[in-house]
């Protein structure tokens, strides 16, 4: 092999260390058989460099790619999906690094290391990850160096700073294309599977099917109030409501179950619209009291259904509000969404005497199901004289006998008859559901809604992560109509007040998390900027969308016309690199010369008129010497210029400059005694 073919051994140390950088973030949805895998190949390619192993054959890497591709199957059981492809990138960068021999192979393994670190965008989005990615390509420029500068070179560290300079030179032009060049949606946002149960929230609920929950800390979204915030008690951010009951599961009812229309209208025409009788019923809402304005920022779902306040209006054109007043968006939430809301938190909803068959759908139990909670429910209908004294007495009895914890025991099939009257412990789930399906038995209207409740109030802002998701229940009273009725409330207040992390304070299954650490106020606080740094690199970055962009445009330009964009970018670029190019000019421009040195000069120059001329390196002292040698009658002269010099260039003798100056200047030459030849 040809010396230019060969890898230069000095950036070895730079590869593994970058793709072992490149490939850890992606450790938490990898399959264990590749993280294996990269190891194997790392000691490998130690050994190889050591000269202690060989290369795989032909067949042996026939082998590993068949075994790969059957790993990735049994794995994910499919090979088309966001996880499968970007594991499928990955062995394949592993496999390459197995292989590789030649410096084309090498430089194939690094590009191919650019895209990895482009796919942990897919995973992660703030701002940590952002400054992690930087490392990555950080890591990637200083390997590529290192293998263009050829194996000469043997300085691990030279190409570092090399590296950072030419990242950094390219920030400018990143950050002009960033705000200029169209917004184009996320073409790779597709549905991930989910691995594990975590508290969320989900389009189905089944209370008795889990002995425990835990308590997941990541973010649901952020949302942002126009002036007061209100009180925890009023923060119960509705997604789902839930009115159908199989004795086991609740669920959302299809739209095609509501006789008098569809079950969203929209805020623009589409397909999706319902027709027009649809809106017959959101006249059935009436605000009472002051609206509350706010901007929420919601993290991918891949779900149709969002979170807002009770009574929510959005004028977003893509979406829409449900017959049960719920935000809804014509697309699943697959990337981060931002939208505005305008919310009433005192309404009245449906207050007019409910349809005949509605009253049915919103009372409905199946048969053969949790027949002791029938026969309570019907005792209390007749022994008191509302709805509302049914409802008081039922939530007086979970609050004095019931207890709110996150290990509930497993349920039977008649999970609200063993929850009522044997375990009497369970999370808000339970309370929710067997307070519905109480009320439904004694002929009152009811509902569970699922959601989140409270949130973390952080510099202006409240954060609502997915431990704050939360099940309530919607009462329908006579002339109030439908009215939240949260049982969780009785049993446990402070769950309401302050927040589940109050109830459960050090609960936090995951010890890596920095929930895990609220009760250290020095770890909190950190928590809390990092939230907030994060906050605002999602509202200013990772929601730079279309609008924004647009509104920004047009405070510059006016009217927003194609070729006022790009000459906007053009000249923006044109301008980034002509003060990149003026200052690689100004830092590569020849320092100026020393006073005392251009005196030298100028005494240089009056010998080269006669022929006497200084030689490349010939040193002041060497040039003295033989300028006295062709001139031995002006030697006395030559000599005092030789001190001087001698004195200002490197004993620093500044006060000699003047005379040095003046010696010069009277320096002329009378004749030569000899011929010049070139030494």
């Amino acid at each position: 092999m040809s010396l230019s073919e060969q890898i230069p051994r000095n950036c070895f140390a730079w590869m593994l260390l970058a793709l072992v950088a490149i490939i850890l973030p992606h450790a938490t949805h990898l399959p264990v058989w590749e993280l294996v895998a990269l190891t194997v190949a790392l000691i490998w390619r130690v050994q190889l460099y050591r000269g202690v192993w060989r290369y795989p054959g032909l067949w042996a890497k026939v082998l590993l790619a068949v075994l790969s591709i059957a790993g990735l199957r049994l794995a994910y059981g499919r090979f088309l999906g966001l996880e499968p492809m970007v594991a499928l990138l990955i062995i394949s960068v592993i496999l390459k690094l197995l292989e590789m021999n030649k410096r084309r192979d090498a430089f194939m393994v690094i590009y191919l290391g650019f895209f990895v670190t482009a796919t942990q965008f897919l995973f992660h989005q703030n701002i940590f990850a952002a400054f992690y990615g930087f490392f990555c390509v950080l890591l990637l420029m200083t390997t590529l160096m290192a293998l263009s500068r050829g194996p000469g070179v043997d300085d691990l560290r030279s190409g570092i700073p090399v590296a950072f300079k030419l990242m950094m030179q390219s920030l400018p032009v990143m950050l002009v294309l960033f705000l200029l060049f169209p917004r184009l949606g996320n073409l790779w946002a597709v549905p991930m599977p989910q691995h594990t149960a975590k508290t969320g929230v989900s389009d189905t609920m089944s209370p008795g099917d889990f002995s425990s929950l835990s308590r997941g800390g990541g973010r649901a979204f952020t949302a942002t109030f126009e002036g007061e915030v209100p009180s925890a008690r009023d923060l119960y951010w509705r997604g789902m409501v839930m009115d159908e009951f199989d004795g086991r599961t609740w669920s959302s009812r299809k739209w095609g179950f509501y006789p008098d229309g569809g079950m969203v209208e929209w805020n623009k025409a589409s397909k999706n619209a319902t027709s027009p009788t649809a809106n017959q019923w959101r006249v059935n809402a009436e605000p009472i009291g002051r609206s509350v304005s706010y901007s929420i920022i919601m993290d991918p779902t891949h779900r149709s259904w969002l979170f807002a306040l009770h009574l929510a209006e959005s004028t977003h054109e893509d979406l829409g509000v449900s017959r049960n007043f719920t935000l809804r968006s014509l697309s699943p939430v697959a990337q981060r969404f931002q939208f505005d809301v305008v919310s009433y938190l005192d309404h009245k909803v449906e207050s007019e005497p409910l349809p005949q068959w509605r009253y049915k759908q919103e009372t409905a139990l199946p048969d053969g199901y949790n027949p002791r909670t029938r026969a309570l429910a019907q005792q209390w209908r007749e022994e008191e004289n509302s709805s509302e004294a049914v409802v008081d007495r039922f939530l007086a009895w979970v609050g004095s006998e019931f207890t709110y914890t996150l290990e509930p025991p497993l349920l039977g099939r008649n999970s609200v008859d063993e929850f009522l009257w044997q375990t009497q412990r369970g999370f808000c789930e339970h309370f929710a559901s067997s307070f519905v399906v109480f009320m439904r038995a004694a002929g009152i209207p009811a509902r569970v809604v699922s959601g989140y409740q409270g949130g973390e109030l952080v510099e202006g802002f409240i954060t609502v992560s997915q431990a704050d998701a939360h099940a309530w229940a919607e009462v329908w009273f006579e002339g109030r109509g439908w009215v939240r009725v949260d049982p969780t409330a009785a049993v446990s207040p402070l769950r309401i007040e302050s927040g589940i992390n109050s109830v459960f304070e050090r609960s936090v299954t995951n010890p890596l998390s920095m929930e895990a650490y609220r009760h250290i106020s020095s770890l909190n606080w950190m928590r809390l900027q990092m939230e907030k740094l994060n906050y605002n690199w999602q509202r200013w970055v990772l929601n730079y969308d279309r609008e924004q962009q647009y509104g920004m445009l047009s405070r510059w330009l006016g009217i927003v016309e194609a070729w006022k964009i790009g000459v906007l970018m053009l000249a923006s670029v044109a301008g980034i690199v002509g003060i990149i190019a003026l200052w690689m000019w100004w830092h590569g421009r020849p320092e100026p010369l020393s006073p005392g040195f251009q005196a030298f000069q100028r005494f240089a120059v009056k010998l080269k008129k006669v022929g006497i001329v200084r030689e490349p390196g010939e040193g002041i002292r060497d040039f003295s010497r033989r300028a006295q040698d062709l001139l031995p009658d002006q030697a006395p002269e030559i000599q005092r210029i030789e001190r001087l010099l001698q004195s200002v260039l490197y004993a620093e003798q500044s006060e000699c400059l003047g005379p040095l100056r003046e010696e010069v200047a009277r320096f002329k030459v009378r004749s030569i005694s000899a011929p010049i030849t070139s030494r």
